[in-house]
């Protein structure tokens, strides 16, 4: 009886977003501001990022197959190119990196893909947004308090910072074990007449803990949107210490 409600328990949970299609989002109103915040003063014409994700191997899984899928001798959930929507996925990710960046006053003014006003303009090239997690077993999840699902206390599970925030809902929520990579490079800064002010390099970061998963493999897209928020505050705050005192 234990293991049949164990096997069930996922259908009671409450469900992420089932929709067929799902955006890139997450909310910036209660993104905090740096306790010294000394904006840039200039104005930045972010360009929509270049997608490079194709060309690299471990992406490509993410093009081919739906959401749930056998990989890695596992049942997997990843969070596939089909269900987003036909926004590009860089479009959707270049336009909150803006929203963010104006959210924290990193430059005078962020503006996407706008030519006219900007004294500068970024370029850049998406080399991963991806996700991965294993769909929920009776052995391999944990809930909120850290309990697996066999009732033993899952060694290493803590989770800290950014990966808390998955945990913010009701104690008996299942988290499975996974892994968000996001990768950005080739990230430069221009005066308008095309002299390199800043080659920021490569930026990556890949996150690994349980994540939340409810049974049906779409909360991999809720996880990734949480971590690429975390991505994002990061990157900001890598550019505007690299470009202080600069203008």
């Amino acid at each position: 009886m234990k293991k049949l409600f164990l096997l069930l328990f996922p259908l009671l949970l409450i469900s992420c977003s089932s929709n067929k299609y799902v955006w890139i989002n997450y909310s910036v109103n209660n993104v905090p501001m740096p306790e010294k915040v000394e904006t840039l003063p200039i104005s930045v014409n972010f360009h929509i990022l270049s997608d490079n994700r194709s060309n690299i191997a471990n992406n490509k899984i993410l093009f081919y197959e739906r959401h749930f899928v056998i990989a890695f001798d596992k049942k997997t959930c990843i969070n596939s190119e089909m269900h987003y929507h036909k926004d590009s996925v860089v479009t959707q990710i270049s336009r909150l990196f803006v929203k963010h960046a104006n959210k924290v006053k990193l430059f005078t003014k962020t503006n996407l893909n706008e030519n006219i006003g900007n004294e500068y303009y970024i370029t850049g090239a998406l080399n991963s947004f991806y996700g991965e997690q294993e769909a929920p077993t009776a052995t391999n999840t944990i809930n909120a308090t850290g309990n697996s699902g066999n009732n033993t206390v899952v060694a290493g599970a803590l989770l800290g910072g950014v990966l808390g925030s998955l945990i913010e809902s009701s104690a008996s929520d299942i988290r499975t074990p996974g892994k968000v990579i996001i990768e950005i490079s080739d990230l430069k800064l221009f005066r308008n007449n095309g002299t390199l002010v800043k080659d920021f390099g490569s930026f990556f970061q890949e996150y690994k803990g349980y994540f939340r998963e409810d049974g049906t493999c779409w909360c991999i897209y809720e996880n990734v949107n949480v971590m690429l928020k975390d991505f994002n505050a990061k990157l900001i705050e890598k550019i505007r210490e690299e470009l202080e005192g600069k203008f």
